[in-house]
């Protein structure tokens, strides 16, 4: 998975800690796992296999001989690893959870879902994870935990893919790597591990050992091979662009088949990695088909950068096209998000897919993130359409990324298909959506997707129309406020909720308005946002009661430290409503204030005859009555004539939480920069969690400061950095520290901070 936004992942695995070559352990050759006998219940589950069928490759029910169409989720299970980051621990010996597994494989299957995709070794390292704490080989206990969760799929009607991602940390693995690579006549013109685990003997010798290891240990369990649909060699299978040997232009190299390439020919170079690709999975799919004969063989892949120019892969080579036809792969499983710069088809070229049907394609991975879309509302309206047009270009499955939410203090979120009341988990099922090829109608939809946008400017690489076209290029206006964007319907809506992608540096307090234009020409404010926002922050309102008779929203920014600037717009429509929205219209000038109560902070004002949407009601201390308008400012009852179903539930809501004035000012070491920031987990709506970039601190004197509003109540948790998590804060002598925490208190707060050392140029 490699889309524009980071998902937070360590080389593509689900690993927050430094992903490089483990320590060194004992390098002689492994044991076969130890095991005790089974006793697991017989299971009656067919094998899933290939045929071709008019040229085309397809999966089908051995037993029946019916098509089978691979369609689930990958299925990611994070816990807090003993280094204080991330790790998906699904099989973890301290933290497996066979009935939390069997629920989810069990709501899945009631759902039509048929297909889970497993990362068995992201749990690389420690002593409760795939690799032998205390010697060479593999972890007994977490086989046995592999297996287990075999039994569990196959009881509950689903298929396995198991996608390894490196080799495990522990095991005496990269112990013999190190004893290769690293010795002078050994290199082949190889800097390190970086590109080497792909193309130096010993990296392939490695993962030969892991995946002979692996299989060993699976038939000495009796695994139940069946309810495999694939053992997948890597997640995603790259290389360096700028590490040798890709990055010399002159000398020879010999890679793992033995052979040399002069890297003064750039032919020779790519036919190097093809050769050294296609040597390594020669040699590895051996290994399983030797354990596991009628075991289907997969690798999995993101989009290559070429023909078609893209961003996806930063830094990465990936080349595919001259790999689809190898025999030892039964499928392939090329990953593509729905929120980068290329569409489906774009990317299909890209893999080299055209021309080559006889090998089934799945979309091994697929979904968009939180930093893109506002909502799972635009996720799913944008990925329905998605898989149904890949179909059209070779595609033949389709595994979301992923199934539960993402904690919330992990950066670079996907929208997950629990997520929003399971909106995505249901209307993309099979059992719902029969055909993945024909998208099927939404009562709940983004309507902005595609439509005619108005704008007050913008800059000719970022047109408003990029704002409501799905992709992940932003609309920038190319100027500070005030600007608008205005998005035109093609019909009068019921509309449900208006959302906005921040695209904004650098980050800083914003003021925006959503107006909402109705069929008989009246405008009506139905959202303010006042406050603290930064990039990959989102910004939703959801009405209480749909608003009718829409047929435009326009979104104005009157105040923002940076050009506006929007990666993209939803508004969801609705079913119409039982009730009509509560409408106010100001008597005269109606200040909004921050909360209830004229001797609170003023934000902005509405002008007489303007109309409001309100959704709540309150009381001041002196008794004062006060309507909230969306988003959350208020306005004086006495100021407002109202109109609309007033009296319900959804004027009786409490107030939002009350924000404070937070400044932070904090001493840093000479040199640190123009620049200083802070990341963490704020609870602030606007400030994406554990960014580094989020907030933005300034020079002030000998230190540096800025004020962000924070909820009154919460307790925060936050580290200064210099742009990126690899310079972050460190303590004296280097030592590394926890996040600072803080209470935010009722009135307006200094932080005084220091920083005594930064990781990467203090440290």
């Amino acid at each position: 998975m490699r889309s524009l936004y980071d998902f937070g992942l360590c080389l593509l695995a689900l690993v927050l800690a430094a992903c490089s070559p483990g320590a060194a352990a004992n390098p002689l050759e492994a044991q076969p796992a130890e095991t005790e006998a089974t006793n697991r219940p017989a299971l009656d589950v067919p094998r899933i296999q290939i045929r071709v069928v008019e040229g085309r490759g397809e999966f089908y029910n051995s037993r029946s001989g019916e098509p089978f169409v691979p369609r689930g989720v990958n299925y990611v299970d994070f816990y807090r690893a003993e280094h204080g980051g991330y790790e998906d621990r699904l099989m973890a010996t301290n933290v497996y959870d066979p009935q939390r597994v069997r629920t989810a494989f069990r709501q899945l299957a009631q759902h039509g879902y048929n297909t889970v995709r497993i990362f068995f070794d992201t749990c690389g390292g420690g002593p409760f994870c795939i690799g032998n704490p205390a010697g060479t080989g593999l972890n007994p206990a977490y086989l046995d935990n592999m297996v287990d969760l075999m039994q569990i799929a196959g009881e509950e009607g689903i298929y396995i893919i198991f996608t390894a991602n490196s080799v495990p940390e522990h095991g005496g693995y990269w112990a013999y790597f190190d004893q290769q690579i690293y010795s002078a006549d050994a290199r082949f013109g190889f800097e390190d591990y970086r590109n080497a685990d792909w193309l130096h003997p010993a990296g392939v010798e490695i993962k030969r050992r892991f995946w002979q290891d692996l299989m060993a240990g699976m038939v000495a369990r009796d695994a139940p091979f069946e309810v495999m649909l694939g053992w997948q060699l890597t997640n995603e299978l790259w290389l360096w662009k700028h590490v040798p040997p890709l990055s010399l232009d002159e000398g020879h190299v010999t890679i793992s088949n033995g052979k040399s390439y002069d890297m003064a020919d750039q032919a020779q170079k790519r036919q190097m990695v093809v050769d050294g690709v296609l040597f390594y999975i020669d040699e590895v799919a051996a290994i399983v088909k030797e354990h596991d004969p009628q075991g289907l063989v997969t690798v999995g892949f993101f989009a290559p950068q070429f023909p078609h120019p893209t961003e996806i892969g930063g830094d990465w080579y990936v080349d595919t096209a001259p790999l689809i036809e190898s025999e030892a792969v039964d499928f392939w499983d090329f990953h593509a998000y729905y929120d980068t710069d290329l569409s489906v088809e774009q990317q299909a070229e890209n893999f080299g897919m055209p021309g080559h049907e006889e090998k089934p394609v799945i979309m091994g991975e697929t979904g968009s993130g939180h930093a893109i879309f506002p909502s799972a509302f635009t996720a799913l309206s944008i990925g329905l359409q998605y898989i149904a047009d890949s179909c059209a270009v070779g595609f033949d499955g389709w595994l979301h990324w992923g199934y539960y939410p993402w904690p919330e203090d992990l950066d670079g979120k996907p929208w997950t298909v629990l997520e929003e009341d399971e909106l995505m988990l249901q209307a993309m099922s099979p059992a719902q959506q029969p055909d993945p090829c024909v998208v099927p109608a939404q009562e709940r939809a983004n309507v902005a997707l595609g439509r005619a946008a108005q704008f007050s400017s913008q800059l000719a690489e970022n047109p408003a129309r990029a704002a409501v076209d799905g992709g992940s290029t932003p609309w920038n206006s190319g100027n500070y406020p005030p600007q608008w964007i205005e998005i035109t319907l093609d019909e009068a809506t019921v509309i449900q909720q208006v959302g906005m992608s921040i695209e904004q540096w650098p980050p800083g307090h914003t003021r925006h308005q959503v107006w909402a234009r109705l069929e008989d020409g009246r405008q009506v404010l139905v959202a303010e946002f006042y406050g603290f926002t930064s990039i990959d922050g989102r910004l939703v309102y959801r009405l209480p009661i749909p608003l009718a008779g829409v047929s435009a929203v326009r979104i104005l920014t009157l105040e923002s430290p940076a050009w506006v600037a929007w990666r993209e717009i939803e508004v969801v429509s609705a079913p119409a409503p039982e009730a009509e929205a509560c409408i106010g219209q100001a008597l005269g000038s109606a200040p909004l204030h921050r909360w209830p109560g004229s001797e609170q902070p003023r934000a902005s004002q509405l002008s007489a005859g303007q109309l409001a949407l309100l959704d709540g009601r309150d009381n001041a201390a002196d008794g004062s009555q006060w309507l909230r308008v969306g988003g959350g400012l208020w306005a004086a009852a006495e100021d407002m004539a109202l109109s609309g179903d007033c009296e319900s539930s959804s004027l009786s809501g409490q107030p939002l939480p009350q924000m404070v004035a937070v400044t932070f000012q904090v001493e840093a070491p000479a040199g640190s920069g123009p620049e200083i920031f802070l990341g963490g987990d704020l609870r602030h709506p606007g400030i994406p969690p554990w960014t580094p970039w989020s907030v933005l601190l300034q020079p002030s004197g000998n230190a540096y400061r800025v004020t962000v509003d924070l909820p009154v109540g919460e307790e925060i948790r936050y580290a200064y950095n210099l742009g990126d998590w690899e310079r972050v804060e460190r303590g004296a002598n280097c030592v590394e520290t926890a996040p600072r925490s803080l209470v935010i208190e009722a009135g307006p707060m200094l932080v005084e901070d220091v920083v005594q050392n930064w990781l990467g140029s203090d440290c």
